[in-house]
């Protein structure tokens, strides 16, 4: 029993490093920056009763492919600053996940957490992507907003936090599945879908569309119906995301922000913020 209850503590960490760090999000416009330029007008009319919404989605997920079919290489550096205002000594069951933390090795860094409430580094490296796989190098401490051990700050580097992570297929995924949960809930008649087209604008040569999936508003580029910007609210937490054409026709992940607040009963109050640039050469 003891070992079940350090395995599940030992994922709820790991579940709350990831989530930290998959919530990304872009230094984009908002969508009320582009307000002025929507396009609410477009009559589409399509076979089989399919919604305008559904037929760019199909699109998106139609030409969707890995990112390894569609470069073979690619090398960028990811920079990722990281802040938190929140006391987590008032964590619940904070000596079990400092124990699983340090059996996953990731004792330092939690201390780290837990002795500084308003907490900020800001870490670095340099990754390759070659057919299909990713290396990294050069991690480093950029800044620190708090006098670290060497011992953290070596902890902290030792562990990838997902930056060199694929990204692009974990995007195409969510929308894939988010448009699934959709679709089937549509087709139930159920009153709380928000399964919508928004509208268009213009930027440079290229239109967009908006389709909002729920809390999650898609940018779709048209013709080859890449995602150029993603962004998520619900209730205080706000994420975005926005993805650069890096090649003709690939849009990747160029910057991303966050910032989500916990608002749980019995646990610290405070947010957490992400900021992430990627530097494509």
């Amino acid at each position: 029993m003891m070992m079940d209850c350090i395995i599940r503590r030992k994922r709820l960490l790991t579940i709350i490093l990831l989530t930290m760090f998959i919530a990304l999000g872009a230094r984009a416009q908002d969508d009320e920056d582009i307000a002025h330029s929507l396009n609410l007008t477009e009559v589409v009319v399509l076979a089989d009763g399919m919604t305008f919404e559904e037929y760019l989605l199909k699109q998106v997920l139609a030409h969707a492919k890995p990112l390894k079919d569609r470069t073979k290489s690619l090398r960028y550096t990811v920079t990722c600053q990281v802040e938190k205002d929140m006391d987590l000594n008032k964590f619940p069951h904070r000596r079990t996940i400092t124990f699983a933390a340090r059996l996953a090795g990731y004792g330092p860094i939690v201390s780290a957490l837990r002795e500084h409430k308003h907490f900020g580094i800001t870490v670095a490296e340099d990754v390759v992507f070659q057919d299909g796989k990713m290396t990294t190098s050069k991690a480093r401490m950029v800044e620190m907003k708090q006098k670290l051990t060497d011992k953290q700050i070596a902890s902290f580097l030792k562990h990838d936090w997902m930056l060199s992570t694929n990204m692009y297929d974990k995007f195409y995924k969510m929308v894939r599945d988010k448009a699934k949960d959709l679709q089937k809930m549509r087709k139930k008649k159920r009153d709380d879908v928000d399964f919508r087209y928004v509208g268009s604008y213009t930027s440079g040569k290229r239109t967009f569309y908006i389709v909002k999936l729920d809390n999650v508003r898609v940018h779709i580029a048209d013709g080859c119906w890449q995602i150029s910007r993603m962004s998520y609210h619900e209730g205080q937490n706000d994420m975005q995301y926005e993805f650069k054409e890096v090649k003709p026709d690939l849009f990747l992940l160029s910057h991303g922000k966050a910032k989500l607040y916990i608002d749980k009963e019995k646990w610290p109050q405070g947010f957490v913020s992400l900021k992430l640039d990627y530097d494509y050469r």
